[in-house]
């Protein structure tokens, strides 16, 4: 009897001193059914009758558990994907983008950009207000959203990490258009340029400049011609700022008379200012450079024009200045071909048979070479 009793008090005192409970394999087994285990709960595990501290290395005890339902995770997150819930608060996100000028609207002022993602990166910040990672778009969700037309309204997600955490964000993108493009192809317009006594060279220089501003958001709406002759056209243009630029750029290089006419065509109801139209004539002489004018006997070729005519007397070979005149004696220049050299240079021109002397002839010139001149009188001037 008295080993019996024994034998009891040192399981009880086993019982009492032990810091760390006893369990079998069966029995963690059947504690993990049950859900009671801990995450990285370390057990003191009865082996071989020998009493080991590890932790638990079975494939399927290996995975952290949610804390909240017990279910295993397999990703990096502390919870599981349907405990996780979104405990911050943030705005609505959205992005307003015009896709044919590639500009967002940001704050109530439109920018250009090239990158999206840098842009919503920027959105996603100011709207979560959290530290935050943004993980990028893919190129492919990206090219859809930039090849929505104007009036498209779609909601699309954006992935963030808040802290360990990784949550889908809905947002919504609006394309519209922004107020430049917004005018392309209607029938707004701020002023005309008259154009009066146009070339195909002064067409293709309005059209070209054109091309390097329409970044700014600056077109033409309509042309007009006034007659049959297609050397008076009107432009109307969709910012009279720019319309005063591209008058002067072409009284400096071609030489144009300008006058400017303000038009009152409305009132602002806003701030019931008057709203003006302009209207600018660019009137072009009937001499154009590389002309051959003359004046008082002497022959001049029109290098440049500005406010003054530069010119080059043929005779002299100096440049001078000539002021612009509504008309000058522009002579025409013909194809004629040398027919002799010595001892003076001829010219023969083949469709009239009229003999002239070369004024400025060249050693390297050949007999029956096809040459261009102004003839005057009985003189001709290569040019």
């Amino acid at each position: 009897m008295s080993q019996k009793v024994k034998r009891k008090t040192v399981k009880k005192i086993v019982k009492k001193k032990s810091i760390h409970k006893i369990y079998t394999i069966h029995d963690i087994y059947k504690i993990h059914k049950t859900k009671k285990v801990k995450k990285h709960t370390v057990h003191k595990i009865i082996h071989k009758s020998k009493i080991t501290h590890h932790k638990i290395i079975h494939k399927h005890y290996a995975k952290k558990f949610c804390p909240n339902c017990g279910n295993p995770i397999t990703d990096d997150n502390t919870l599981c994907k349907k405990c996780r819930t979104v405990d911050f608060d943030f705005k609505e996100i959205k992005l307003f983008v015009c896709n044919k000028c590639k500009s967002y609207n940001y704050k109530n002022k439109w920018q250009k950009f090239q990158d999206l993602n840098k842009v919503m990166k920027m959105i996603v910040t100011e709207c979560v207000r959290q530290k935050i990672v943004y993980h990028e778009m893919k190129d492919e969700q990206i090219e859809e959203l930039l090849s929505y037309k104007a009036g498209v309204h779609k909601p699309f997600n954006v992935v963030i990490n808040v802290g360990k955490e990784k949550f889908d964000l809905p947002a919504v993108i609006d394309v519209t258009l922004c107020p430049k493009c917004s005018k392309q192809g209607t029938k707004y317009f701020e002023g005309v340029l008259q154009v009066r006594n146009i070339t195909p060279e002064i067409y293709q220089f309005i059209k070209n400049d054109l091309a390097k501003q329409k970044s700014k958001g600056f077109h033409i709406n309509k042309e007009v011609n006034i007659d049959d002759t297609d050397e008076n056209i009107d432009f109307y243009y969709t910012n009279k700022g720019y319309l005063k630029i591209i008058a002067e750029k072409l009284r400096s290089s071609f030489g144009a008379i300008l006058k400017h006419n303000a038009q009152l065509f409305s009132i602002d109801w806003e701030t019931s200012k008057n709203l003006y139209r302009l209207n600018v004539l660019v009137e072009f002489p009937k001499y154009h450079k590389d002309d051959v004018i003359k004046l008082d006997g002497h022959l001049y070729k029109i290098v440049s024009m500005d406010s003054k005519i530069h010119v080059l007397n043929l005779e002299t070979n100096t440049k001078t200045l000539l002021p612009h005149k509504e008309s000058y004696d522009v002579l025409q220049p013909i194809s004629v071909m040398l027919i002799k050299k010595y001892p003076e240079f001829e010219v023969l021109d083949p469709t009239t048979y009229y003999q002239a002397r070369l004024m400025n002839p060249s050693d390297k010139l050949e007999i029956n070479q096809t040459l261009h001149v102004i003839i005057d009188g009985g003189e001709a001037w290569i040019i």
